[in-house]
């Protein structure tokens, strides 16, 4: 196995740990996941601003991204859109870090291994294209 699909594999057991480990206090993963797309169906969110919840829908968003960019990568398509848009969706999801202001230190390690998960997609992609231009 080279280093492109080594990488891939760990963004891929990265992201898995990301759901089952809390990501805010005893929060584990997938609950944060529907936590996140709830202002899609529910009110309780009504007096948050809306580029918040903008984010929030946003960030819950990439977790399809996630697999669907590891499906291209697995194919060898794609690769330079795979980079920029896992890079992008790595930013975007370190937005809890920042508008959770003071309640940032409630983010726990399932967090953290998601957002890593995106970032090792990215550098896979950039491995595939790296080894390619050889």
């Amino acid at each position: 196995m080279g280093a492109p699909r080594a990488t891939l594999l760990a963004a891929v057991v990265a992201n898995v740990l990301g759901w089952v480990l809390p990501a805010a206090m005893d929060v584990r993963g997938w609950k944060a996941f529907t936590v996140a797309l709830s202002p899609l169906w529910s009110d309780d969110f009504a007096s948050e601003p809306i580029w918040l919840l903008i984010l929030m829908v946003a960030s819950a968003l990439t977790n399809v991204l996630f697999f669907a960019l590891a499906g291209l990568l697995l194919l060898g398509r794609q690769r330079k859109a795979v980079l920029w848009a896992a890079a992008a969706a790595t930013v975007l999801d370190l937005h809890w870090v920042i508008t959770l202001e003071a309640d940032r230190r409630y983010l726990a390690s399932g967090y953290f291994i998601w957002v890593v998960s995106f970032a090792l997609l990215a550098f896979s992609a950039f491995l595939t294209l790296r080894s390619s231009r050889r």
